[in-house]
């Protein structure tokens, strides 16, 4: 698995001490953002790509053309928060994009950070409920290719653990989570939840 996690870790992070970069990983609509909401407190700095789009306009036609502009900006912004001097940095990704996952985890080894990744597992027609919701749907064709990337982590995460310590939790699961269970350590695991704590 060489995209999931970090392969190194910083002194600072094997002692459970220094910065930290929590991410909160799933399909589009499956509930990151909600999370990321309820786990903010003082110290937290939070990265999602809501709060780019919605300095420009988050529905309608205009979005539509700034969408490739707002991903550029999260990105950029991501990256450099995430090499900067924040303790706890919070992300919401998809996280099914193996590149991003490598640029943004080779930021936190830079850095010195533990990665804790928090994975919710929601089923497609579900996150597209979600996408309904919030008044934003991706394109099918999108949807499908996340899908098809999402499957793909699971595997990787069942079949190995390399770096970072990852939790999987269903999407019920997930609204249950609160702060402390999120950001870790030591982390307070539901049932039916997995651990996958790196070497």
């Amino acid at each position: 698995m060489t995209a999931l996690a970090s392969p190194h870790r910083s002194p600072a992070g094997r002692a459970g001490r220094g910065p930290v970069l929590v991410v909160i990983g799933g399909l589009p609509g499956s509930g990151k953002t909600t999370l990321l909401r309820r786990i903010l407190r003082p110290g937290v700095a939070p990265l999602d790509s809501e709060q780019v789009a919605g300095r420009l306009g988050r529905t309608g036609p205009l979005y539509r053309l700034l969408r490739p502009l707002v991903h550029v900006r999260h990105r950029v912004r991501v990256l450099r928060t995430v090499a900067g001097g924040a303790r706890l940095v919070v992300l919401t990704d998809p996280w099914t994009s193996r590149r991003w996952r490598a640029a943004v985890l080779r930021a936190a080894t830079r850095a010195g950070r533990r990665v804790r990744v928090v994975l919710i597992d929601a089923p497609p027609a579900a996150a597209v409920g979600g996408q309904v919701a919030r008044g934003r749907t991706l394109p099918r064709r999108r949807m499908r290719r996340h899908v098809r990337r999402w499957a793909q982590l699971l595997a990787d995460v069942a079949g190995a653990g390399a770096g970072a310590e990852v939790v999987v939790v269903g999407r019920g699961e997930a609204r249950a989570l609160d702060a402390g269970q999120v950001l870790g350590p030591p982390a307070g695991l539901l049932p039916g939840t997995h651990r996958r704590p790196g070497p």
